[in-house]
């Protein structure tokens, strides 16, 4: 009910609402919001596919961690490029507006399931755009978000969300570099 309660709130008065979900520092809410995103990622990439449900439990599992140290790692490293533009953040507030952004990737919910419950129209072909999309409206609500609670500009917000995700992103590449160069010490 508090959830409810909460996106209420945020569609009456967005900037009070936001100060008050921030200030809350509500950890058990942000960890909704990115279970809903795991449940988004695991159903659009699943549904369909005859999955059994202890494997779709694993994928739920580990998509849910990934999501997590993806938020502390985000959060972290925004935190760090915003205190560098000397705007006082908490890294904390900010997992929890990453986290309440999660809720965003329900839609890959809703293109799943219609995409499954018409297969004829086949329309796989707009996974990516589905993708794309749901980035965009979230990137849109974190940028927004950091404008409202920390009086930054719509530029130094998008900034320091991209800033935030390159190191990130470097990871995740050195990580798959690093698996690839690991199986291949295992085949040789």
């Amino acid at each position: 009910m508090h959830l409810l309660r909460s996106y209420f709130n945020y569609v009456n008065e967005p900037e009070q609402a936001l100060w008050a979900l921030l200030e809350e520092r509500s950890v058990a809410q942000a960890c909704v919001g990115y279970l809903a995103a795991t449940l988004g990622w695991v159903l659009f990439f699943n549904i369909g596919d005859g999955v059994s449900f202890p494997i779709l439990l694993l994928k739920i599992a580990i998509v849910f961690v990934t999501e997590l140290t993806a938020g502390c790692f985000l959060s972290a490293f925004c935190g760090l490029f915003l205190d560098f533009l000397e705007v006082k953040t908490s890294p904390v507030k900010l997992f929890v507006l990453i986290g309440s952004a999660g809720f965003i990737k329900g839609l890959l919910i809703a293109f799943a399931l219609i995409s499954a419950a018409v297969p004829s129209a086949n329309l796989v072909w707009l996974s990516p755009l589905a993708v794309i999309v749901v980035f965009a409206l979230q990137l849109g609500y974190l940028v927004r978000g950091l404008k409202r609670a920390y009086g930054v500009s719509y530029f130094k917000a998008t900034l320091a969300w991209i800033m935030a995700c390159v190191p990130v992103f470097v990871t995740m590449v050195l990580l798959g570099v690093f698996f690839v160069w690991s199986i291949g010490l295992l085949i040789a």
